[in-house]
């Protein structure tokens, strides 16, 4: 599995770099886990992005993760709509856990 750390906060501004770094690792390996730092806020492009690069790569079987839960983001992730009516597959995802009980 290749890591994927990330060198800027996933925003808007950064979305360009961020999607040529997980094309790069996807190019390496068919495993990619993305690594965030604590200290990054997201928006909701970057959040996106990352969304939709994890789809690509389940319809393309290959498979990407976040290296930890993505707890922090959980605000942004909920006004979103991103874990209304969620999928086991997304709470495991981005939060790493099951549906809720």
């Amino acid at each position: 599995m290749r890591m994927v750390t990330l060198e800027s906060a996933p925003v808007v501004k950064n979305v360009a770099a961020l999607r040529q770094s997980i094309l790069e690792a996807f190019e390496e390996d068919d495993e990619i886990a993305i690594h965030i730092p604590d200290v990054y806020v997201a928006d909701l492009c970057g959040l996106q992005l990352i969304e939709s690069a994890r789809r690509h790569a389940a319809a393309v079987g290959k498979t990407l993760v976040l290296d930890r839960p993505a707890g922090g983001f959980r605000d942004i992730l909920e006004a979103a709509g991103f874990l209304t009516d969620a999928s086991p597959e997304t709470l495991r995802f981005w939060l790493h856990e099951g549906p809720a009980q």
